[in-house]
């Protein structure tokens, strides 16, 4: 598989800077060594931090995964989403076939709602 530019430009800049670093080496000259290092530390922390981006960022463009039956039976009540609540309504044998947009219960959570706000 070829090298693309942008890995080709990477791969220049770390032998040079590499070249650079064992030029430094053989005049001895420690100081500018150390800022070669320096700057070789740098190029690899840039390099984390662009590679956790990209993860980042690939990550925020998958669409969010639908939690499994088990997933959401396993989950607390402070933790259940509005699709959690109308299946547990549907456990009901008066609301088997309820809809999420039903009247009745919406109007029953934004109930739950208030009572929970009031402490009760």
């Amino acid at each position: 598989m070829a090298a693309d530019f942008y890995t080709q430009a990477a791969q220049q800049r770390l032998k040079a800077s590499l070249a650079d670093l064992a030029a430094h080496k053989a005049n001895g000259d420690t100081e500018s060594a150390a800022q070669t290092v320096q700057q070789l530390a740098n190029l690899e922390a840039e390099r984390a931090n662009l590679n956790a981006l990209y993860s980042q960022y690939q990550q925020s463009q998958m669409p969010p995964q639908e939690p499994s039956r088990e997933e959401r039976q396993a989950r607390p009540i402070d933790k259940m989403d509005w699709q959690d609540i109308v299946e547990m309504t549907r456990q009901s044998k008066y609301a088997k076939d309820i809809k999420p947009d039903d009247p009745a219960m919406i109007a029953g959570y934004q109930e739950a709602m208030k009572r929970r706000a009031r402490g009760e």
